[in-house]
């Protein structure tokens, strides 16, 4: 056990908060904390004794191996501070520390170069046969015709997820003479043009490189995105790399693919079952043993210089967050007074749908390729045309990103979340009357303006576009638009019907007899592609339905 202690803080104060470190932080980090506060480093506590010993501190710090639980929080009775060494927060529980008022920081960028270069490295192996080579070497072989590998200058790479990591990958392989495609449904084609990079949809992405390389989060968007049919797409001569999440490939197509030499090879970092030697018998652990595999134990974050950086990055926002500042690494919104809470969650909910219904209407209508947007305008209606707003266009951003976030979005990270998007959000605020309705307006670009209210503290939309409806955003809905004809809603009935699902409400809105009219359908269940395919083909003419769950 290590304990760091000095007389006085470094801003003046008297009163130095503990904090507790039960896994490994650099002595940079430590000395960060060390000058304002008292850190206790101590790396053979486990669970039941972290827990004991809880109660005495004001800050935790940890990596993935402590299990932050409800539990635990409440044991932290001084707890003010839970700060993550890395990006995801996972092993936290999020929601019990924002009902406890207790911050949680996080590191997100301290290892994006890392993450960049172990792809790079891994890319680099596979195509040379570097880790079998190797080992024949050390088995006294001389192979030199059995490994013979591939050329990368010239080869196409596809980056799937243009992030931070993404762009960095994207960097270096232009550096090593490729030509480099992207896939991102949140990056624009001419963004990806500004760095040199062609943006294509998911499946031409995958169809076009010889190389393909994940930097995708795991979200429920993102899992087993790189399916048996996704993976038939790829050419046979190319080579997959995996150093961003495990769960983002089907593992079995993928051992499939390769088995039947419908891939000629794989670099993994990571994997749906870690460690694999403690799941012997899974496909993670086949995988990593496949001769047509590179493996590596999650080493993506794992360099010296890396390690420095998330330490010194976690240490500085736990030192701002425990002075009462707040960290641009904030992940969860901080404690608000409960009748101010009560007030505005009504409103806050409301912007939330509506700009999550813009987002499903917008990626309805558009390839996935020139999906991106950048503006988006937020009108507020209110009888106090000052009143804060900070926390309803949090929501507004959230409905936007949380589909495409590693983290969670709210009051305090949300505008920085947007920013680092790209996203540009304009507030237009007009005051009403007693007499009128108060009501918030989500506009994409220049697309159809959603305007809604609460009513009796629940969220309505009232307009899409220049149709005027009125329904309950609550549930599962199925929007789409029809020529305004008669049979139109039986076979839509109809449809839904064999399929088993059950229409619990409905509006449908229309600009003029006979013209376009546009649908909402309140569903018990969610229906299948092959049923929304019959809608398509059956009532929405020139339309995408879209299925939208609150």
């Amino acid at each position: 056990m290590t304990t760091a202690e000095n007389g006085s803080n470094g801003d003046g104060h008297a009163n130095r908060c503990k904090i507790l470190v039960p896994e490994k932080l650099s002595d940079d980090g430590v000395a960060i904390l060390s000058k304002q506060h008292d850190v206790v480093v101590d790396l053979k506590l486990d669970a039941v004794s972290i827990l004991k010993e809880i109660g005495k501190y004001d800050a935790l710090i940890v990596r993935s191996g402590t299990k932050v639980t409800r539990e635990l929080l409440e044991a932290g009775t001084k707890l003010k501070v839970v700060g993550r060494a890395g990006v995801g927060v996972d092993n936290i529980d999020l929601a019990a520390a924002s009902e406890r008022g207790i911050m949680v920081v996080n590191a997100p960028t301290g290892n994006c170069l890392a993450a960049a270069e172990h792809a790079v490295a891994l890319m680099c192996a596979m195509s040379r046969h570097i880790g079998s080579a190797d080992a024949s070497m050390k088995r006294g072989e001389w192979a030199r015709t059995k490994y013979v590998g591939v050329s990368l200058v010239h080869k196409t790479l596809s980056v799937i997820g243009f992030g931070r990591i993404g762009r960095e990958v994207a960097k270096r392989a232009k550096g090593l003479g490729m030509h480099v495609v992207a896939y991102d449904p949140f990056v624009s084609v001419e963004a990806g043009a500004a760095v040199g990079v062609q943006v294509l949809s998911l499946d031409d992405a995958l169809a076009t490189g010889d190389f393909i390389t994940l930097h995708l989060p795991l979200l429920e968007s993102t899992k087993n995105l790189i399916n048996k049919e996704r993976l038939s797409l790829v050419k046979p001569s190319a080579r997959i790399i995996n150093a961003a999440r495990g769960g983002i490939i089907v593992e079995e197509a993928l051992l499939e693919a390769l088995n039947k030499g419908r891939l000629a090879g794989a670099a993994l970092d990571c994997f749906s079952d870690e460690p694999t030697p403690k799941h012997p018998d899974s496909v993670s652990m086949q995988l990593a043993a496949h001769p047509l595999v590179i493996a590596t134990p999650h080493l993506g974050a794992s360099t010296a210089e890396a390690q420095l950086d998330v330490a010194i990055e976690i240490s500085e926002s736990v030192v701002i967050a425990l002075n009462g500042g707040m960290a641009s690494t904030l992940v969860n919104a901080p404690a608000m007074e409960e009748p101010v809470l009560r007030r505005l969650q009504p409103r806050a909910t409301l912007a939330k749908r509506l700009a999550k219904m813009a987002l499903q209407q917008h990626m309805a209508e558009r390839t996935d390729s020139k999906a991106a947007f950048s503006d988006v305008t937020i009108e507020y209606h209110l009888r106090d045309e000052k009143e804060d707003t900070r926390l309803v266009k949090s929501h507004v951003i959230q409905g936007l990103l949380e589909s495409s976030s590693e983290v969670p979005i709210n009051i305090v990270n949300a505008e920085n979340t947007a920013k680092r998007r790209g996203l540009t959000l304009k507030e237009v605020r007009v005051a009403v009357s007693e007499e009128e309705d108060q009501y918030i307006s989500v506009r994409i670009g220049v697309e159809r303006e959603l305007k809604g209210r609460t009513l009796g503290g629940h969220p309505h939309v009232t307009h899409i576009g220049e149709f005027e409806t009125d329904l309950r955003l609550e549930g599962i809905l199925v929007v789409y638009r029809q020529i305004d004809r008669p049979g139109q809603l039986g076979r839509a009935g109809n449809i839904l019907g064999e399929a088993g699902v059950n229409i619990s409400n409905m509006t449908i809105a229309r600009n003029a007899p006979g013209n376009e009219a546009m649908v909402l359908l309140g569903v018990d269940s969610s229906p299948d592609e092959q049923t929304l395919k019959k809608l398509r083909e059956t009532v929405c003419e020139n339309c995408e339905p879209s299925v939208i769950q609150f």
